[in-house]
């Protein structure tokens, strides 16, 4: 269905896919997209049982309200199952944690999955890919390059509870190991520049590349496919927009975060 309407331009046009994995919004043709694949939290009923890591230690490591970032944005995929049934910034071989490992020192399953309970989270997983993939080449056949901004957020309270300026980390780190780095570099080092003028609450933010993450599946994927087409910008925000532990949202720094993001997107993509 997704497919006859982008070849009939039916725009624009918003679906929940049939396995209930991913949430879409088309509206136009840009040159870029969004997408913010861990936002969601849901797990189905018969893994409940299974999982040894409980809904609110999950959602702490989830990314909510990543998909906020991209809620303008003309296309917008978002993932609305847990990372913990299956993760989709991995290869599918390994988007289903092993149930003898720890996922940020949580046990993450009570016992190992039957094939036919991993084969039904694994079609999800390939459900949403599958969207993913008939988008990026639908613009490839459109445009000569485009971008795909792959949303995440990051906790940084696990060891020590503390102010978001007090964490030696940086407030936003852009993946970029896998990208051709200096085909892209005049849309990179301006994106950049512009994140690091930002402030929140007074304090600029500290903008870094690398520097806790490299980029993801989608990074390795695309830059792998198209190395001077896709450009994946792997973004993870510092969760300085809310309380990890209990949830709270801080509205008024996320709308702020939101806002400066979207500005420098706008001007970002005039240079695609």
């Amino acid at each position: 269905d997704i497919r006859r309407k982008l070849r009939s331009e039916a725009f624009p046009f918003s679906c929940i896919t049939e396995l209930g994995s991913t949430e879409f919004h088309f509206s136009e043709a840009v040159p870029f997209l969004g997408v913010s694949m861990h936002a969601g939290s849901k797990v189905r009923k018969s893994l409940e049982g299974v999982m040894a890591v409980g809904p609110q230690d999950r959602y702490r490591e989830e990314d909510p309200y990543s998909e906020r970032f991209i809620q303008h944005f003309p296309i917008q995929i978002i993932g609305r199952d847990s990372r913990f049934e299956y993760d989709l910034n991995w290869e599918i071989e390994k988007a289903i944690y092993d149930h003898r490992w720890s996922k940020w020192g949580m046990k993450v399953w009570n016992r190992k999955l039957s094939d036919a309970e991993r084969e039904q989270s694994l079609e999800k997983f390939r459900e949403f890919h599958a969207v993913l993939d008939l988008v990026v080449h639908y613009l490839l056949d459109r445009f000569k390059e485009i971008c795909l901004f792959d949303m995440h957020t990051f906790c940084y309270q696990r060891d020590e509870k503390g102010q978001w300026w007090e964490n030696q980390k940086p407030d936003i780190n852009l993946g970029t190991k896998s990208i051709n780095r200096i085909h892209f570099s005049s849309v990179i080092d301006p994106l950049l520049k512009e994140l690091a003028g930002h402030q929140l609450q007074g304090r600029t933010l500290r903008v870094a590349e690398n520097t806790l993450f490299p980029g993801g599946y989608l990074t390795r994927k695309f830059s792998r496919l198209y190395p001077e087409r896709v450009l994946v910008l792997a973004l993870e925000y510092k969760k300085m927009f809310m309380e990890e532990w209990t949830g709270e949202l801080y509205k008024d720094s996320l709308e702020v975060l939101v806002s400066q993001f979207e500005e420098a997107v706008e001007k970002m993509v005039a240079r695609i």
